[in-house]
């Protein structure tokens, strides 16, 4: 009997052992099957998981009529994993096309070699060499170049082959189709497309996409599972960002500045063209302008547009705003006459002179624009009180910083009227002491072309994102400058002044009417803080006259060799009638009639 209790004993022992190992297996059951499937499911999977990024493309800039000015060019690097080719002795399966995917066909690697060299132009020997060098160097080698800067067709051929060991790495370049055309505007990127000027840094907001994620799911031998394939986050490009400039005419302008730059060995050039009834900029051209596409080629001092953040003192094109607030206020007419001697001394301590030598000539208001006479535009401006002709001068955009789409828009300088000294306060009304750059020059002159109203420059017109909607950039409200009469009657003081000035025929179109005015302007040296001995040349002009519809601002600054105010002369002349050709422009009606000049 204590033999049958011994063993009872122990068999309710082991029962004892065997329920609870039964408990603890199912609680580890219930754990893994319930309470941690999830989690466990997705370490699992993280493991196997392979994230696969998708590079957004950057978007175009593109000209008025949507020629590209910048665009990205895809390209793609190949690599293959050398120790994942040996896997499976060399062999992995992929989905069988042949049989529509439902089934899977085995590959050797020597096959995939091949397969690959037909899109990259390789042979599979070339392949197998590039496997078996990164293996020698490291047998656990997972990382190999096969080929760098394939294009998005290859790429896409070679996605077809299904080769898990097979990855791809994105290297998107921008390029710039034009070269140096607009390059000044359209700015440049440097390492992975980090927007470094112009248009492609104020814009970048518009240009930039939104990258996204692709993850799937791989075997022990590297190869992708089939099916796995899941997109996370699907890849915005950016957007289109449109130019209101012509490329053609923008190439024309650039031609044009440079050579005349270069015929009187120059310090620099600047020509813009704009629009008179929008105030869109179609051609901004400077001298040795930046090709994007080599940066390290231009000179660092002129790889910004300059015509945006280059202010100087723009001389005797001023003379039509001191003559507009005249007219506007009813202190002058075209016809008001003045006794105007070369040289003045109006108070003490205050002097200034015309350009050249001459006795009391009675001239009008408009033969003092005709002869470009400082001091009979400050002996009748001086009618006017100096907050007064200050006010006019901010009307017609001088002393702000224009809104037209670059990263940088100089405000020029316009000193507060309670700071102007005596000699500041006459030389401001024929463009001395004060600055601007030659964006808000021509701003000026398209109020004059607009029937007063000055529209505010415009260089960036819109952003199109990826789904199509557009968006446009504020660049500020119209301003009305002077009345409509006001302007219709400089208009025709600047005809004349285009008719009767010695330059009449350098800037002559037949056919078309043209109005404007000539400047010549002493600029300071930064170095010694006086002014230099030599001058900046412009001419703002107004085409056609009877019909005004743009307005062409050209200078050349410094001129060391020739005549640098015919340089800026020949310069309005070729950009006026390139213009007039690519925007068919038809030809003037009615006659020129003169204003008097004298009396």
């Amino acid at each position: 009997m204590p033999r049958l209790r011994g063993t009872g004993l122990r068999r309710a022992l082991a029962f004892v052992i065997v329920l609870a190992a039964a408990l603890l297996f199912l609680v580890r059951l219930v754990d893994v099957q319930v309470v941690s499937a999830a989690a466990l499911s997705e370490e699992a999977r993280g493991k196997r998981a392979v994230p696969v990024p998708i590079a957004s493309v950057r978007g175009d800039i593109v000209d008025r009529e949507g020629n590209v000015l910048a665009t990205t060019d895809e390209r793609y690097d190949v690599q293959l994993s050398p120790k994942n080719t040996k896997l499976n002795e060399g062999r992995f399966w992929r989905p069988d096309p042949e049989r529509g995917g439902a089934a899977t066909v085995e590959v050797t690697s020597k096959q995939a070699f091949a397969e690959i060299g037909e899109v990259t132009g390789q042979s599979a020997a070339e392949i197998q060499k590039i496997v078996d060098d990164a293996l020698a160097e490291d047998p656990k080698s997972d990382f190999a170049y096969v080929q760098r800067g394939i294009d998005l067709s290859q790429l896409n051929e070679l996605k077809k082959l299904g080769i898990g060991w097979l990855t791809f790495t994105p290297q998107h370049q921008r390029t710039y189709a034009n070269g140096a055309v607009g390059g000044n505007l359209v700015g440049f990127a440097g390492q992975d497309q980090e927007p470094q000027s112009g248009v492609e840094l104020s814009q970048n907001a518009c240009l930039t996409g939104t990258d996204g994620s692709e993850v799937y799911e791989r075997g022990a031998d590297g190869v992708a599972l089939p099916g796995s394939l899941v997109v996370e986050q699907r890849a915005v490009d950016g957007g289109t960002v449109q130019l209101s400039i012509d490329r053609d005419l923008q190439w024309e302008a650039q031609q044009t500045i440079t050579q005349q730059v270069q015929q009187v060995s120059a310090e620099w050039g600047y020509l813009v063209i704009m629009d008179a009834r929008t105030g869109e900029l179609v051609a901004v051209a400077e001298d040795g302008s930046v090709d994007p596409n080599d940066v390290d080629g231009s000179d660092p001092a002129k790889r910004e547009a300059r015509s945006f953040t280059s202010p100087y003192e723009p001389g005797s094109t001023f003379k039509m705003i001191t003559a507009a607030a005249l007219i506007d206020q009813g202190a002058a007419t075209p016809t008001t006459r003045n006794l105007t001697p070369d040289y003045l001394e109006p108070e003490p301590n205050v002097r200034f002179g015309d350009s050249f030598s001459h006795g009391p000539t009675q001239w009008t208001l408009t033969g003092i624009l005709t002869q470009s006479s400082n001091v009979g535009t400050s002996m009748l401006g001086s009618a006017l009180d100096e907050q007064t002709r200050y006010d006019y001068l901010q009307r017609f955009g001088i002393g702000a910083s224009t809104r037209a789409g670059m990263p940088v828009e100089d405000s020029g300088l316009l000193i507060p009227v309670e700071q102007w000294d005596r000699q500041t306060s006459y030389n401001t009304m024929f463009g001395q002491g004060v600055s601007s750059t030659i964006v808000q020059t021509a701003g000026a002159y398209q109020a004059i072309a607009n029937g007063g109203e000055r529209i505010p420059p415009t260089l960036v017109s819109s952003c199109t994102d990826a789904e199509g909607e557009v968006s446009r950039p504020d660049h500020g409200d119209p301003v009305q400058a002077v009345s409509p009469e006001t302007a219709e009657q400089v208009m025709h003081m600047l005809e004349t002044v285009a008719n009767e000035a010695w330059f009449a025929d350098i800037i002559a179109i037949p056919g078309y009417r043209l109005a404007g005015k000539t400047g010549t302007a002493e600029q300071v040296d930064a170095d010694t803080g006086l002014y230099r001995s030599d001058y900046v040349n412009s001419f703002a002009g107004v085409f056609p006259a009877d019909d005004p519809q743009y307005v062409a601002v050209a200078s050349i600054a410094f001129a060391h060799s020739g005549d640098g105010a015919t340089a800026s002369l020949t310069a309005f002349h070729e950009a006026a009638e390139a213009t007039i050709r690519t925007f068919q422009i038809p030809p003037s009606s009615g006659q020129y009639e003169p204003l008097p000049t004298e009396y």
